[in-house]
């Protein structure tokens, strides 16, 4: 019988639009021992090897720039998306 090697997880990452109004989000990852940032043209990407949270309250952001937090793009699976706390995972 074969024994299967599991697969290694993909990293989350999220597309953060280069625009003030997303800028204490980049951040707040920056601050995260497991967050990596980088820049990709007019994004940034935050990614990560274990499921990340923010607080919206700490971020400094009103519920409209908070709701558009992924409008740049995330790969990577919503586990928690409340009004002042999301927590983002990899995919399983």
């Amino acid at each position: 019988m074969k024994t299967q090697t599991p697969q290694p997880r993909q990293p989350l990452r999220i597309f953060v639009l280069n625009v003030p109004e997303f800028a204490s989000l980049t951040d707040a990852a920056r601050q995260l021992p497991s967050c990596r940032v980088e820049a990709h043209g007019d994004y940034t990407v935050i990614s990560s090897d274990v499921p990340i949270a923010f607080e919206r309250r700490a971020l400094g952001l009103k519920p409209a720039v908070w709701y558009g937090l992924f409008t740049g793009g995330l790969d990577g699976r919503i586990e928690s998306y409340e009004r002042d706390i999301v927590r983002i995972a990899p995919r399983a």
